[in-house]
């Protein structure tokens, strides 16, 4: 009886998922390390570094690029916040980080291609010589990458996971 008992718990608890994913493809950095975060540290002058991307949907057949920028400035979002009285505020936080390093301490590709039939793709970024010889030990700079969107590919941005961050430090 305890067994039959478990086994209803167990199953009544969880939404049935049924048939294949059918929201729109999607684009997104991957999560890194084992905290979950999007973004990275890296020594100044590191050289080729893998950003992580996925794709949200099914695999597709052929390959399709995605296109990548630099973020320059602090990108805010607004959100409704419920008051605890029924009602919601408007409560405004920061999505990303401006990019501090200069733009000859990096190099990023305009855009990369996800090949047909994968889900997870890296792409490469050069870190340069960020720092000068006189510069102080623990000197950051950070570099925020955002996706963009392929409309011709019919491919969205998961807009959660659209910002990556790489701290360069000098050590």
């Amino acid at each position: 009886m305890l067994l039959f008992a478990t086994a209803l718990l167990f199953s009544g608890c969880f939404e049935e998922v049924s048939g294949p994913y059918d929201q729109a493809d999607r684009i997104a950095f991957s999560q890194t390390g084992t905290n979950g975060t999007f973004g990275t540290t890296v020594p100044d002058a590191a050289g080729t570094i893998q950003v992580p991307t996925q794709l949200i949907g099914p695999q597709r057949s052929e390959s399709f690029s995605v296109d990548v920028s630099v973020q320059p400035d602090t990108v805010f979002r607004t959100r409704q916040v419920p008051t605890g009285d029924g009602g919601f505020e408007e409560e405004q936080d920061t999505r990303a980080l401006p990019t501090t390093a200069e733009e000859s301490n990096y190099s990023v590709p305009d855009s990369y291609t996800f090949p047909a039939d994968s889900s997870n793709v890296p792409f490469e970024v050069e870190i340069q010589d960020a720092f000068g010889p006189s510069a102080p030990a623990d000197t950051s700079a950070r570099l925020t990458l955002r996706l963009e969107p392929n409309t011709e590919a019919n491919v969205e941005v998961a807009e959660n996971w659209r910002y990556f961050e790489v701290t360069i430090v000098n050590q």
